[in-house]
């Protein structure tokens, strides 16, 4: 059991490396794409598992239904409303609000009746500091990116509870294959609506673009709700929380953003925070 723990959790921090490098890439995707195209494409990998689906004769019950129908509601709009905010806030702010789901989780649950072990808390409010001495590196006021972020981080904090409630009983799959689907296509409706992309194939978009069809979007989502069920879901938030890590390393690999001692000492307290909660 304690193998199978350790495992689930390593596949969630690999989840999480691709969601840091996400925050770069989705960068450059607002130079070319609206926020919900971007997001539509983010979910467009889940129609790569239909064959897949058909050829295991998958049978897609009422619970796979409603539970892939309510990730992929709240992981478009959690997708949507990160980047709109990367569009008006920073990498830096935007790697921070997002991962207070760490905070909305527990909160979330308490609500729910579910106690909550007093080690997830300490975790996380230790990952919470070191999230603010990683991310937040000048005092600034609140904008309206900020705001889009924090809603943002409440629907990813909903998206993780509510995989926490199908991903035991449901194939990991099947729910993943219906929440990208319900993701691409909510994306796809609110581009042709609302925005106005003309779409620039340069070789560096097609590569944007590949990256979050199958690496930030499929593949990631089905390591989630495939190794999230072996996991409190107080924990996994708090692991995949990492992304912040993840996403300043690549912030500064890919966007040339220098990491200082003050950002290096927030990482180390964040996977302390990690640590801890592992050791529970």
């Amino acid at each position: 059991m304690r193998n199978r723990k350790t495992f689930a959790s390593l596949m969630l921090l690999l989840a999480t490396l691709f969601w840091g490098l996400s925050y770069s890439v989705q960068s450059i995707s607002a130079k070319g794409l609206g926020p919900f195209m971007t997001v539509c494409f983010k979910g467009a990998g889940g129609i790569f598992l239909l064959p897949l689906l058909a050829y295991k004769r998958t049978k897609i019950d009422k619970d796979t239904l409603l539970g892939g129908l309510l990730m992929g509601i709240f992981a478009f709009g959690g997708c949507f409303f990160q980047q709109l905010g990367i569009i008006y806030s920073t990498v830096s702010k935007a790697s921070f609000i997002t991962a207070l789901y760490i905070i909305f989780v527990p909160i979330i649950e308490i609500f729910l009746g579910k106690k909550v072990s007093k080690s997830i808390w300490y975790s996380a409010l230790i990952a919470l500091s070191g999230l603010y001495f990683l991310c937040m590196n000048s005092v600034s006021g609140i904008n309206i990116g900020d705001l889009f972020l924090l809603i943002g981080s409440i629907l990813f904090a909903l998206q993780i509870i509510v995989i926490d409630r199908y991903c035991r009983r449901c194939d990991a799959i099947a729910l993943t294959c219906l929440s990208q689907i319900a993701v691409a296509l909510f994306g796809l409706i609110a581009s042709l609506l609302f925005e106005k992309t003309e779409l620039a194939l340069t070789g560096e978009m097609i590569l944007v673009i590949l990256y979050m069809v199958f690496i930030g979007g499929l593949i990631s989502q089905l390591i989630q709700i495939r190794y999230q069920q072996d996991l409190e879901p107080s924990l996994a938030s708090l692991l995949m929380s990492f992304e912040s890590v993840f996403g300043a390393l690549f912030g500064w690999l890919i966007l040339h953003q220098n990491m200082s001692l003050r950002e290096i000492f927030g990482c180390i307290l964040v996977f302390l925070a990690i640590l801890l909660a592992e050791s529970k």
